[in-house]
């Protein structure tokens, strides 16, 4: 009687779980990178994406910006109506000045060919990708519920 080879991992498990092996040892490197096809080149990217984004923990990430983003709106708010910065927030004016200098974007002495990742065109195919599921949403939303707000 023949027997039956059963397979409990999908292939396409198993080939991510071989790349992530090889960027993490050190084996995966640019000419290997170039030789793969070109779906395995975006399997890359999206797998030293997600290392880069275990250090980071969403939770902390969303406060701060929530605190990056009401410090300016408090700084802003008092300057828009002309009111004059306590040394509160002069205080907070500082720190926002501080961070806005570390960051590529907002850093004034640095050029766009010098930042690190071409932060815009990522943010716009984001930007667009979450439209699309955002349109996506309210369609399916109307034709299970027949309204598309609420």
């Amino acid at each position: 009687m023949a027997r039956e080879r059963i397979v409990l991992v999908p292939e396409e498990v198993k080939k991510e779980t071989s790349l992530e092996s090889k960027i993490r040892s050190g084996e995966l490197d640019a000419d290997k990178y170039e030789s793969l096809p070109e779906e395995e080149q975006k399997k890359v990217l999206e797998i030293l994406f997600k290392i880069a984004s275990e250090k980071i923990d969403p939770h902390q990430g969303n406060s701060v910006l929530e605190f990056i983003l009401f410090g300016f709106i408090r700084i802003i708010n008092k300057k828009v109506k002309g009111l004059s910065l306590t040394q509160e927030d002069k205080k907070i004016e500082e720190s926002l000045n501080k961070i806005f200098e570390m960051h590529d974007i907002t850093n004034k002495n640095k050029l766009r060919s010098e930042w690190l990742f071409n932060y815009m065109s990522y943010a716009e195919k984001k930007s667009g990708e979450i439209l699309r599921n955002r349109q996506e949403h309210v369609l399916r939303k109307t034709q299970v519920t027949g309204k598309a707000e609420e």
